[in-house]
């Protein structure tokens, strides 16, 4: 499923109107070449044994919570990992990221650090460094397919979140390669619904498609503070509408300035003829000054308390006439303050067929109440 602006039309019609991410790098040991492709760089997998058993420790020590987010990947994660706990709260996270690690690595220590977690989600970076060993987009996307095998034999349940290469400075040579390998995650997310691309590239550019520099350590790879602060504001984005629900503790109503979203993990929707209301998390992009519905999950878990509304108005043929969304409990990503905010969606006003097929939310009124 990608992380987009999509018709969702059959949000409402199925509803029947209502149901209608060890933190430092390690020196390569080794490489392999391998067999795929004219003589890629396979680095070997055991060279990161070391920090397999370094994991294996740490879950010795302490259990890992059950169920959780599992952020696996390269040093992007392996970086973050002491502060994604803190960066998703309270999203529960298992973070195992390990120096610079490639696709195939994660093939190979599958059952060790992917398969022994029973992860219900999985965000994975991989494409970085793979690019930099000489394999080619094909080679990696090919690998990622196995992941996915791997994943769908045996945790059929679990949801895939791929994060995209992301620029840099220092590998700018690459990034034409990178962004084949992002359009091939795209291609995933489109074809599977338990897939989701997050585009993290994207919101570490300029609007003009250039690298910041500010964004980044001396290196010119790696992630500063501002960057890793953009780059957990995107992830968390885009767990929201899925995992939150899945929580003892509410996400609530966000809005990310990063991104541009306005994510409700609980939203009640109720139909003005009288049918009985459905739970959901729910995601609405700004743009142009509307609200565009953007995704939608229905909570598998319900829960009755939510205070956020969607109250939807049936027209004579049985299409959307009408939708309204109110909240008393938005606030702004980093902001203690609480607002109040409503929109609504006139099909009169603004009709599906000249909007591409977009709910898009106007007439919004929103004002401070804390």
């Amino acid at each position: 499923m990608v992380m987009e602006i999509c018709n969702h039309d059959d949000f409402f019609k199925k509803q029947s109107l209502v149901m209608k991410f060890v933190g430092t790098l390690v020196v390569v040991s080794s490489v392999l070449v391998s067999s795929v492709g004219n003589a890629q760089l396979q680095p070997d997998p055991t060279r990161y044994e070391y920090s397999i058993v370094g994991f294996e420790n740490q879950d010795f020590q302490a259990t890992p919570p059950a169920e959780a987010i599992l952020l696996i990947g390269s040093s992007s994660i392996g970086f973050w990992n002491e502060d994604a706990p803190f960066d998703l709260a309270p999203l529960t996270v298992i973070s195992r990221g390990f120096g610079g690690s490639v696709m195939n690595d994660v093939i190979h220590y599958f059952n060790r650090i992917v398969l022994k977690y029973n992860p219900r989600a999985i965000v994975l970076y991989e494409g970085d460094n793979d690019l930099a060993y000489g394999l080619t987009p094909a080679t990696i996307l090919d690998q990622l397919d196995q992941v996915i095998t791997l994943i769908k034999s045996n945790l059929p349940n679990t949801r895939l979140y791929l994060l995209s290469v992301k620029p840099s400075i220092a590998r700018s040579d690459l990034w034409g390669l990178a962004q084949q390998i992002n359009s091939g995650f795209s291609d995933q997310a489109r074809s599977d619904e338990d897939i989701f691309h997050v585009e993290v590239d994207k919101y570490l550019l300029t609007e003009g498609g250039n690298f910041r520099p500010e964004l980044y350590r001396a290196d010119q790879l790696h992630l500063n503070e501002a960057g890793y602060d953009i780059w957990a504001d995107v992830i968390r984005a885009a767990l929201t509408v899925q995992e939150a629900q899945f929580e003892s503790s509410t996400m609530g109503t966000t809005f990310y300035t990063t991104t541009a979203d306005l994510l409700s993990d609980c939203i009640t929707l109720q139909s003005t003829t009288g049918e009985d209301p459905i739970y959901l998390s729910l995601g609405f992009y700004l743009i142009d000054g509307e609200l565009a519905l953007k995704d939608f999950a229905i909570r598998e878990v319900p829960d009755s308390s939510c205070s956020d509304t969607l109250n939807v108005s049936p027209s004579a043929d049985g299409t959307v006439a009408t939708a309204l969304y109110q909240t008393d409990s938005l606030f702004v990503r980093g902001s203690g303050i609480r607002y109040r905010l409503s929109a609504e969606h006139s099909a009169t006003r603004r009709p599906l067929g000249q909007n591409s097929g977009l709910y898009l939310f106007d007439n919004i009124e929103f004002e401070i109440i804390d």
